[in-house]
C-alpha cells in the first residue's frame, strides 16, 4: 500500500482515534454503557470537550448533558452512540447533519440480530459512506487509545493503562476486554473492538496504525477478513517498516463452494488457504490467546533470532526433557554445544553434570555462582544464537532472584535474542517477573507457547530475509485472456448463466499456451482417425473419450492406459464405446490419443476463486485418491518458482520427489516451474473461470520434465464475471 493511501486513511481516521472532542449519546446517570464511556474519559483525563446527550439533560460524570444534537454548543469530532438500533440510526442521522466526523456505535441487535437489523445497518453505513463518516461497529465495545487519553469504551478500565507500540484489533469484546486488562506488559497505541464492521474493516485500522511510526507491532484476532486483497496490501506495507503481524483467526469451517466439479473445489477449505496465504506474506499465526501473548512479547524484546538454534539452560532433569519433546515437535534446534563451551562449563559445574544442550545446571546448587557463568556461556558459544533459561521463577524463593539477577547481567554482556521460558504458567514470582520485562526481557509462560514464540520470530525473520520481489509474468498476460475469452465466448453461448466445464482438449489448448508441458495429441472422432493419430504419435498412446459430462473420466470407463499397438487400441475403442453407449446420458463429443507419459510422481496444480483473497493456487499429492490423501498446500497467485518450490516443501509428501525406495529422486525444477506457470495463467484468467486444474502432473526422473497429462477448466458465466 503507498504510502499516500496510509496517510489518507490515517487522516480519515484521526477524528475516531485522535478525537479532538466527544459527545456521548444515551449517557444519563442511569444507563450503565454510556455512563462508564463518560467514567473512562473523565478517569483517564482526555484533553477536549466532552458532552452528554439525553433527553433528561441531567448531567453524567460532571459532564454537561444537552437534550438534543442542535443543542450542542459545537459540531463534536466523534459521537459514542449508546442506544437501540432504532433510536441508533435516528440519532446518526442527525450528527450526520451536524457535520460529525467519526463515530462509535455500542449497542448490539444489528446485522447480527437478523433481517431487521441488518437493515438499519446496511442504512447506518450508507449515510457513514455518503459523508465520509468514521463508524466503529456496531455492535463492538469501542477502542481505546491510551497516548490520546481517547477511552471509548463502555467496559472499566485498569487504572495502570499506558500507551505501548502495539495496534490490535480484535473482533471479539471479550478478547478485547481481556487485552486491556492484561498482566504481560503488552501495551497499545491503538485497541479496537470492530464488531460488525460496517464502515470500517480491520484493513481500515491496521492501514491507518501503520502511519503512526510509534507502532512497532500489528495483532488481530479475527473471524473473517472482509476486503482480502487490500488486507494482502497493508500486510506488505507493514513488512516494509519490519512490522510484524499476529493473528489469531477464529471460525476456521470448510469453504462451502458452489463449484465441485473438479477435485479443487471439493478439497479447498476456508482455513486452509488463508494459513497458506498468509504464510506465503510472512505473517505469523497463532492459535489461543496465551500464545498470541507469548508471540507478541518476544517480537517487542526487539531481538529477533535469524535461525532456530537455541540453548537452553535449566535447573530440571524432566523439564529438559519436557523442552527438548516441544524444542522438537515445534521445530526448533538444540545443537551440541561447542568443544571451547564444554572445556569452559567443565570447571563450573559439577563433574557429574551432563554437558548437554538443553543442560541442567542445578549441580551442587550453587545459583549465584553456577547459573551466571553457565549462560554466558551457552551466549558466547557460536552453535548458539538464542539463549533460554527454562526455569518457573517459583515466587516466594532466592532462587526467582538469582535467576533475574543472572539473566540482567547476560542482557548487558550479550546482543543475542534472550528469554526466560517457564514451564507453567502460574505460581510465578511477579516482582522479579515485572523487573525482568521492565529491562526488556522477555518472560514467556509456559512451555509449548514459549517456544512456538521462538520459533515464530526466527520464521519471521527467514521470511523476511527471503521475502520474494515483484514478480513479472513469463508471457503475455493480455493474449492469454483473449485466448481464454475467446473459448468463454463459444463455451458459454448455449448456457449464459452456468458454469460451462471445458473439454480436457480444450483445457489443455489454453494451458499449452502458457507453456505448461503438454504431451503430444490428437482429437479424433472415429477408429481410423485414432490409428492414424497413433501412428504419428508413437506407440505406448492413451485413449480417452471426451464430452462435456466426462469430468472424472476414469471413474466412467473413459480411459484406456498402455496401449502398446494398433490391435489394442482397436480392441480399447471398441470397448470404451461399448461402456459409454450403456450410459446413455454420457455425451461423447469426440475422443483423445495421447502420448503415453511413463508413471511418475502425480502431483495436483489447482486454481480457484477464494472469496476473500480472489485467485488461489495450489499444490497437492495427485491422481484418484486426491480427496482422501488432501495433502494441498495454496497460495495467492501468481507465484515465482522458488515460492513454488517451498509449496512442494510443505507437502507431507514431499519426501517422495527425493525419491524414495524404488522411486527415483524426481524433477522438482520442472515441477516447480509449471506450478508457476500455472499460476500466471490464474491471474490471467481471475475473472473468466471458476475452478481450473491439471490432474495430474506427472513427474518425472531428473531431467526428463514434468507433464500435465490431464486438466480441467470451469468457465464462469458470463453474467456473473465482475472484473
Amino acid at each position: 500500500m503507498m504510502l499516500e493511501q496510509r496517510t489518507a486513511q490515517s487522516e480519515m481516521l484521526a477524528p475516531l482515534l485522535r478525537p479532538r472532542s466527544i459527545v456521548v449519546v444515551g449517557a444519563s446517570p442511569r444507563r450503565r454503557m454510556a455512563r462508564t464511556v463518560l467514567f473512562n474519559l473523565r478517569t483517564f483525563g482526555f484533553r477536549g470537550p466532552v458532552w452528554a446527550l439525553h433527553p433528561s439533560g441531567e448531567p453524567v460524570e460532571g459532564f454537561p448533558c444537552f437534550r438534543t444534537v442542535e443543542d450542542l454548543p459545537e459540531t463534536p469530532d466523534c459521537a459514542v452512540i449508546a442506544l437501540s438500533p432504532e433510536n441508533t440510526l435516528e440519532a446518526f442521522r442527525a450528527l450526520a447533519e451536524r457535520g460529525v466526523r467519526a463515530a462509535v456505535i455500542l449497542g448490539s441487535g444489528f446485522a447480527e440480530a437478523g433481517p431487521s437489523g441488518l437493515a438499519i445497518q446496511r442504512e447506518i453505513a450508507a449515510i457513514a459512506r455518503d459523508r465520509g463518516i468514521a463508524v466503529c461497529g456496531p455492535n463492538c465495545l469501542g477502542l481505546v487509545t491510551p497516548d490520546a487519553r481517547a477511552t471509548l469504551t463502555g467496559y472499566h478500565l485498569p487504572g495502570d493503562l499506558a500507551p505501548g507500540p502495539v495496534a490490535a484489533v480484535v473482533q471479539s469484546g471479550s478478547v478485547f476486554w481481556s487485552l486491556v486488562h492484561n498482566t504481560r506488559a503488552l501495551r497499545f497505541r491503538y485497541l479496537v473492538s470492530s464488531g460488525n464492521e460496517a464502515v470500517l474493516t480491520a484493513t481500515d485500522y491496521f492501514a491507518a496504525a501503520l502511519s503512526d511510526p510509534h507502532v512497532r507491532l500489528l495483532v488481530g484476532f479475527l473471524e473473517v477478513v472482509r476486503d482480502g486483497e487490500r488486507f494482502l496490501d497493508v500486510i506488505q506495507a507493514a513488512h516494509a517498516r519490519s512490522v510484524p503481524i499476529v493473528l489469531l483467526r477464529v471460525g476456521r469451517s470448510e469453504l462451502a463452494r458452489a463449484t465441485v466439479l473438479a477435485h479443487t473445489g471439493a478439497i479447498a477449505g476456508s482455513d486452509a488457504i488463508f494459513r497458506d496465504v498468509m504464510r506465503q506474506y510472512g505473517v505469523i499465526l497463532v492459535e489461543t490467546l496465551d500464545e498470541l501473548y507469548d508471540t507478541a512479547e518476544f517480537l517487542l524484546a526487539g531481538r529477533w533470532p535469524q535461525s532456530f538454534r537455541v540453548g537452553v539452560v535449566t535447573d530440571s532433569g524432566g523439564e529438559k526433557a519436557l523442552i527438548a519433546d516441544w524444542g522438537e515437535r515445534i521445530g526448533l534446534e538444540f545443537p551440541p554445544l561447542s568443544p571451547k563451551t564444554v572445556e569452559r562449563l567443565r570447571t563450573v559445574l559439577a563433574p557429574y553434570v551432563k554437558l548437554e544442550n538443553p543442560l541442567d545446571a542445578w549441580g551442587s546448587g550453587n545459583f549465584d555462582e553456577v547459573y551466571p557463568a553457565t549462560l554466558a556461556a551457552l551466549a558466547d558459544d557460536p552453535n548458539i544464537e538464542t539463549v533460554v533459561l527454562g526455569t518457573d521463577m517459583v515466587r516466594e524463593t532466592e532462587e526467582a532472584y538469582l535467576y533475574a539477577e543472572a539473566m540482567l547481567a547476560l542482557r548487558e554482556r550479550t546482543a543475542k535474542p534472550l528469554a526466560v521460558v517457564t514451564n507453567q504458567a502460574t505460581g510465578l514470582d511477579c516482582t522479579e517477573v515485572q523487573r525482568l520485562r521492565a529491562a526488556g526481557i522477555p518472560v514467556l509462560q509456559g512451555t509449548e507457547y514459549g517456544y512456538r514464540a521462538i520459533a515464530h520470530a526466527a520464521r519471521y525473520s527467514q521470511w523476511r530475509a527471503n521475502a520474494p520481489g515483484p514478480l513479472a509474468p513469463p508471457f503475455s498476460l493480455g493474449e492469454i485472456r483473449q485466448e481464454i475469452a475467446r473459448w468463454h465466448q463459444r463455451a458459454t453461448r448455449s448456457a449464459p448463466d452456468q458454469p460451462v466445464a471445458l473439454t480436457e482438449y480444450e483445457a489443455k489448448q489454453i494451458l499449452a499456451c502458457v507453456g505448461l508441458p503438454i504431451p503430444s495429441e490428437h482429437w479424433v472422432t472415429c477408429l481410423e482417425e485414432a490409428l492414424a493419430a497413433a501412428d504419428e504419435i508413437g506407440y505406448p498412446v492413451v485413449l480417452k473419450a471426451q464430452g462435456p459430462t466426462l469430468l472424472h473420466k476414469s471413474d466412467l470407463g473413459a480411459v484406456r492406459l498402455g496401449i502398446a499397438d494398433r490391435q489394442a487400441l482397436i480392441e480399447a475403442w471398441r470397448g470404451m464405446v461399448d461402456t459409454l453407449a450403456a450410459t446413455p446420458s454420457l455425451e461423447v463429443t469426440g475422443y483423445l490419443v495421447q502420448r503415453q507419459v511413463p508413471r511418475g510422481l502425480e502431483l495436483l496444480l489447482g486454481c480457484l476463486r477464494d472469496s476473500t483473497f480472489g485467485m488461489v493456487v495450489s499444490v497437492g499429492l495427485g491422481g484418484e485418491f486426491v480427496e482422501i490423501w488432501r495433502d494441498v498446500v495454496y497460495r495467492k497467485a501468481p507465484v515465482s518458482p522458488d515460492e513454488a518450490d517451498r509449496m512442494l516443501s510443505e507437502l507431507r509428501g514431499a519426501a517422495l520427489l527425493a525419491g524414495h525406495r524404488r522411486l527415483t529422486p524426481r524433477d522438482r525444477r520442472a515441477a516447480a516451474e509449471a506450478i508457476a506457470r500455472f499460476s500466471w495463467f490464474a491471474v490471467a484468467a481471475a475473472d473468466l473461470i471458476e475452478v481450473a486444474e491439471v490432474n495430474p502432473l506427472i513427474v518425472l526422473e531428473e531431467g526428463r520434465g514434468a507433464w500435465g497429462v490431464d486438466s480441467l477448466i470451469v468457465l464462469r458465466a458470463p453474467e456473473r464475471r465482475d472484473g
